[in-house]
């Protein structure tokens, strides 16, 4: 299949994981059913996660290493670089510790096939788990994103969640800001801003059992990470009427 027949990109920001990369990437390969490939970006040659995924590729062509265009590297800017390098219609991201069910991948691009332009997971639905973390960083996910419903009024439960698909002609359109070295910042600040542009999203569940790491913990440093969550909070809030406005294009 040629890359011209694919409408996914999954970017995947990496360091160091090796071998944990294994179980993530093949069963993608096996649970998604639109053709997609698999961006996988690091910060430096030297990263032990290069010689898994060089392995991986003599099974599976679809997987492109692509070093951080930004020297000083980090996971928002190697999400930025997958965003720049996709060529597909649809783009997603997916972390290299996440073993949420992988087919919720399918239902995301569903909803980006009937016509929305920004599909999130969410963790917050009557039936899923708070999210990932110990319990202080549990409460503060479901604390600050119960703000941002609040305050706000988005269109979607989860907003800082990493696990989102997007429509690459908006990705295209929404400048990107974030400055802290979070994945949930970006996500928070290209939700909020699709959602003051009059942009349709929506949000599929993730199963309690499934929310979950594969190792390692989240990496959320509250007091150094705190100004930018205000940032798009006031951002929101100063647009609250525009956004309550297109409420309507809630799928």
């Amino acid at each position: 299949m040629s890359d011209t027949e694919k409408v996914l990109t999954l970017v995947m920001p990496v360091y160091n994981e090796g071998d944990a990369v294994i179980p993530v990437v093949t069963t993608m390969f096996f649970a998604i059913r639109y053709p997609f490939k698999f961006i996988v970006v690091y910060d430096r040659d030297t990263d032990k996660t290069i010689a898994t995924l060089n392995k991986l590729k003599q099974k599976f062509d679809d997987i492109y290493l692509v070093q951080n265009q930004w020297k000083q590297g980090g996971v928002v800017n190697a999400i930025r670089t997958g965003f720049n390098c996709a060529d597909t219609p649809y783009v997603g991201i997916w972390l290299a510790y996440h073993v949420d069910p992988f087919g919720v991948i399918n239902s995301m691009v569903d909803k980006l096939e009937s016509g929305c332009d920004l599909v999130s997971a969410s963790r917050f639905t009557s039936d899923t788990s708070r999210a990932r973390g110990n319990t202080l960083k549990r409460l503060l996910s479901a604390w600050g994103n119960l703000v941002l419903d609040m305050v706000i009024g988005m269109p979607i439960t989860d907003v800082t969640t990493s696990l989102k698909v997007y429509r690459k002609s908006l990705l295209n359109s929404l400048p990107i800001e974030t400055v802290v070295n979070g994945g949930w910042s970006l996500s928070a600040e290209l939700a909020i801003k699709a959602a003051i542009g009059g942009y349709k999203l929506a949000e599929v569940p993730l199963e309690r059992k499934n929310v979950n790491l594969i190792h390692g913990l989240t990496n959320f440093k509250v007091f150094r990470q705190l100004p930018e969550y205000f940032r798009w909070l006031f951002l929101g809030w100063k647009n609250r009427k525009v956004i309550k406005s297109h409420l309507g294009r809630r799928i």
